[in-house]
């Protein structure tokens, strides 16, 4: 069946797409990464060139989803663009324009007619040409990096159709792998962090590769503690990209912990010149084990939501447990990160910038909380869950109020939940 190809008024289109394109923040790069790779660069070249005065549905649809409208929302504004474009402003001057206009009509009637006979076949191999070019794109770009199901120390980059692009062998346990334009410059690499302290060579470096699968960079993550017990070796627990300052600038967010003892610490990275720079850091006396990442207020800037243990509230008498650990969880705002989470036992001690920070105690062996994931409460604030490994459940709101509890089949009601400034 033929596809449709739909005429755009020119350059009238391709100046409103440039802006709607720029009032989103998007660069033609991250616009296509945005669609996932469903654009090449000759086809967006094309849209914004002012010069192609028809485009495939296709096509069309697919840049409705990028730039967050439905389709016929697009296609409403193709026929704004249209009564504003430059014959019908001429229309309404003068009896002249009037006839110059009539006659522009004419041959627009007439183009219309043959488009309606003719053009379907063309057009269908226009649509096909640009499908087999995003097509053929895909299957030589980098689309995705897996980690090695039975040698968790290799990791190999594939196109978009699943085949192996390049391999590299870390030899150090992998702990997460991510594809991502970390440079902003259009282009996609390849991020892996090691986890696993005392299995390997490297644990706790972040590496980054290119599309060819040139080495860019390595980076220990590794900084002497605060605390008194000092770790010889880190592993990388999690990592996540975001803009928490909405500046554009892109953040790499990382949570490490110790293997052998427990600091930990949230570190917050910038990616420039080929090479990682830490811009913030948050210590914590204990293994920080879940990262989550969302603007929970709603006020436009991301917040960072962390679930950990803490080692060292038993090392002061007014907690009273006897507890080597106990599960704790705390929020921060993505724009201040700074200082040391309580009871600020490390050297030259700062108290931390969480907004808030709780712990749990349980007559049980005190477990390891896991924060199950960010649930939206309509058009306010985000809602926070967090469950424990004996199937507790706390629901949190932004300032760290208990808004809901649910004990599972093997939660004491005697878990308590315990707030500190």
């Amino acid at each position: 069946m033929a596809v449709r190809s739909l005429p755009v008024p020119q350059p009238e289109f391709s100046k409103w797409l440039i802006r709607k394109r720029q009032e989103m923040n998007l660069s033609p790069a991250c616009l296509q990464e945005k669609l996932n790779g469903q654009f090449s660069e000759r086809t967006l070249k094309y849209l914004e060139g002012g010069k192609k005065n028809s485009f495939s549905e296709f096509t069309l649809k697919v840049l409705a989803q990028g730039l967050e409208l439905s389709y016929p929302e697009l296609l409403s504004q193709i026929n704004a663009l249209k009564s504003n474009s430059l014959p019908y402003r001429v229309l309404v001057k003068n009896a002249g324009a009037r006839r110059l206009a009539l006659y522009s009509l004419t041959i627009v009637f007439v183009a219309l007619l043959f488009f309606v006979l003719l053009k379907p076949v063309l057009s269908n191999k226009e649509n096909k040409a640009e499908a087999d070019e995003i097509v053929s794109d895909n299957r030589k770009r980098l689309q995705d990096v897996r980690i090695h199901a039975d040698y968790p120390q290799i990791i190999f980059a594939c196109d978009g159709v699943g085949n192996k692009l390049w391999q590299k062998n870390l030899k150090t346990r992998v702990s997460k792998v991510a594809v991502y334009d970390i440079d902003q410059d259009g282009s996609k690499e390849v991020i892996a962090a090691t986890g696993a302290a005392n299995w390997g060579e490297r644990p706790g470096w972040l590496f980054v590769w290119n599309e060819q699968g040139e080495q860019i960079t390595a980076y220990n993550l590794w900084k002497p503690s605060i605390y008194p017990a000092h770790e010889p070796e880190i592993n990388i627990r999690d990592f996540q990209f975001t803009d928490l300052e909405k500046d554009g600038k892109l953040d790499i967010v990382v949570i490490t912990t110790g293997d052998q003892y427990y600091p930990s610490r949230l570190a917050v990275l910038h990616f420039q010149g080929s090479t990682f720079t830490e811009v913030k850091t948050y210590w914590h006396p204990g293994y920080l084990t879940r990262l989550l990442i969302a603007d929970f207020n709603n006020d436009g800037f991301p917040d960072i939501f962390c679930a950990a243990v803490n080692n060292d509230l038993k090392r002061v008498p007014a907690f009273k447990t006897s507890k080597p650990h106990l599960p704790a969880m705390f929020l921060l705002d993505g724009r201040s990160i700074y200082g040391q989470a309580p009871p600020y036992l490390g050297n030259a001690p700062q108290q931390g910038s969480q907004v808030w920070y709780r712990y749990i105690t349980s007559p049980g062996s005190g477990k390891t909380p896991s924060a199950t994931g960010v649930k939206a409460m309509g058009e306010g604030e985000k809602e926070i869950q967090v469950k424990l490994e004996d199937a507790c459940f706390f629901y949190f709101n932004y300032a760290g109020d208990i808004i809901g509890r649910f004990p599972g089949d093997d939660c004491s009601w005697e878990t308590e939940l315990h707030a500190l400034k």
